[in-house]
């Protein structure tokens, strides 16, 4: 799959984004091969299904269409339901999806039952019962030890048939996914790399213990395949028929391993705990634990001062471990240290849809969102914006934009928005330099996105007010409604552009 850098959600040591992204922007969606041969299960042979697809490939640069398509090639297995488990990135944008079970004939069509974006995660799901005839899904089964053997399936890059591979799990820890710059809980794997059977099962015992799912670039033998605990939140999910996702507190927090700071939050010296620093606005802990809190244990797991917590004997994991795996709307305990009282409040969780940034993570499977207004193209800031600057767009992409990573959101659902693109005309002539620049305002007016700027932009535009918007860096914008819509139909003809606009949720739009 394609190279993607990686982004940590800004939870320890606070929100240290250059650094955090130079040091972690060296992975890869691709599967993993691991080198010496295991005992093989036929059941699970049996199961294993490759997966081909053909994905459009979204234009951020000039979002109103699609740029082309791309054929990928991934790996699967046939669990419970008749239903195909794989990784999302494999299925995502994709077009048009077929499956062909290892060692039969011919390619059947599929369909995308359920996807996790989050987790990348994903179950198709084949119309023809004929398919899935004479084969025992495989089960899931329990989270390894360390320095458990575990078997790879799948179809990696060096031939088309199945090869099944054998590793060792050498860690397991909170880390972040390529594919939604999320952090989640993962098995690390001594494995050689290649790419190819991204979705392949990982085997012990003839159960499922893992997804491959990603490897690190600029390094040998470093292989990250998604755990059980992750694939059964997504499935026990699903069991009404609905999506939630994964839930977040929306708690920032730093570790208190300073004993200065340790000491000036009034923490007895027997406790231990990890200190808030900001909750980000409407997320689930917004108004129920507060800046200053000492969080001291979730659901009755002690958090020791660096923010890790015992998930078995001998094995620490991040603190958000014991949140993500509740489900949406399920509440978690928290124990906090409050100005001298030890207490404990439960927090309703809600989606994980609310990060602290103002840039939108990774989208899959949506067309890009746009207003063109003057011939200026108006956009939300994205990372699949930014990735359009390449491998190396955290020193390639305009300064103005890498500036407004660094900024939180100072209302729910903030999002930025700029100035994706200027199509030359009389109405925008001088606006030119104002390329890359975050808008802020809307006639004196902030707006939380693009949603609402649009919404702003149509009344102007209905009672033909003039139209101001103020950038980041000061500068102004005054587009004549007039103007705007006699040179409309003549620019969207130039530019070959089918629609104006593309605002999710706008449907007066």
């Amino acid at each position: 799959m394609k190279r993607i850098g990686l982004f940590f959600r800004p939870k320890p040591e606070g929100f240290e984004m250059y650094k955090i992204l130079a040091r972690m922007a060296s992975f890869l969606l691709v599967s993993l091969v691991i080198i010496a041969p295991q005992l093989c299960h036929a059941n699970v042979q049996d199961s294993i299904v490759k997966i081909f697809t053909m994905a459009k490939k979204y234009d951020y640069v000039t979002p109103w269409q699609v740029s082309g398509y791309e054929q990928w090639t991934g790996s699967g297995c046939i669990v419970s339901g008749n239903r195909i488990l794989t990784n999302a990135h494999v299925v995502s944008n994709s077009a048009y999806i077929e499956v062909q079970r290892n060692g039969v004939q011919g390619k059947l069509k599929a369909e995308v039952l359920a996807i996790s974006h989050e987790a990348d995660l994903a179950l198709l799901s084949v119309a023809e019962p004929a398919f899935f005839e004479g084969v025992e899904p495989v089960e899931i089964g329990g989270l390894p030890e360390l320095l458990d053997d575990v078997t790879v399936y799948g179809y990696p890059e060096g031939g088309d048939g199945l090869s099944v591979t054998r590793g060792v799990v050498s860690r397991i820890e909170v880390t972040n996914y390529t594919h939604s710059w999320l952090s989640f809980l993962a098995l690390q794997i001594d494995a050689a790399i290649n790419s190819g059977n991204s979705g392949g099962p990982v085997i012990r015992d003839g159960k499922i213990i893992g997804v491959a799912m990603q490897s690190m670039l600029d390094a040998e033998n470093i292989g990250y395949i998604i755990p059980t605990p992750i694939i059964e939140h997504f499935l026990t999910d699903l069991q009404d028929g609905v999506y939630n996702g994964f839930p977040s507190d929306g708690v920032i927090i730093q570790s208190l391993e300073n004993t200065s700071l340790r000491k000036s939050t009034g923490l007895p010296i027997n406790e231990t705990g990890i200190y808030i620093n900001q909750i980000i606005p409407g997320a689930s802990a917004d108004k129920l634990l507060h800046v200053g809190d000492v969080i001291m244990e979730i659901d009755g797991h002690p958090i020791a001062n660096d923010g890790s917590v015992l998930l078995r004997t001998g094995l620490r994991v991040d603190s958000d471990h014991y949140v993500v795996t509740h489900q949406v709307g399920e509440k978690a305990r928290f124990t906090i240290w409050r100005e001298g009282d030890k207490q404990e409040i439960e927090v309703p969780l809600t989606s994980r849809g609310i990060e602290n940034n103002l840039i939108i993570y990774p989208e899959y499977d949506v067309a890009p969102e746009y207003y063109i207004l003057g011939g200026l193209v108006l956009m939300p800031l994205s990372l699949n914006y930014l990735f359009t600057w390449g491998d190396e767009w955290l020193s390639s992409a305009p300064i103005s934009l890498l500036n407004v990573i660094l900024q939180d959101k100072k209302v729910a659902n903030e999002q930025a928005v700029i100035i994706g693109g200027v199509l030359t005309s009389k109405v925008n002539a001088g606006y030119e330099d104002i390329l890359h620049s975050r808008v802020v305002k809307i006639n004196g007016q902030s707006f939380a996105g693009l949603l609402e700027l649009a919404s702003r932009l149509e009344s102007l535009l209905a009672k033909r007010d003039l139209i101001t918007l103020e950038m980041e860096n000061h500068s102004i914008i005054v587009v004549s409604p007039k103007e705007h819509l006699e040179s409309e139909a003549g620019l969207l003809e130039i530019y070959g552009i089918s629609k104006p606009k593309n605002v999710v949720g706008a449907a007066l739009l």
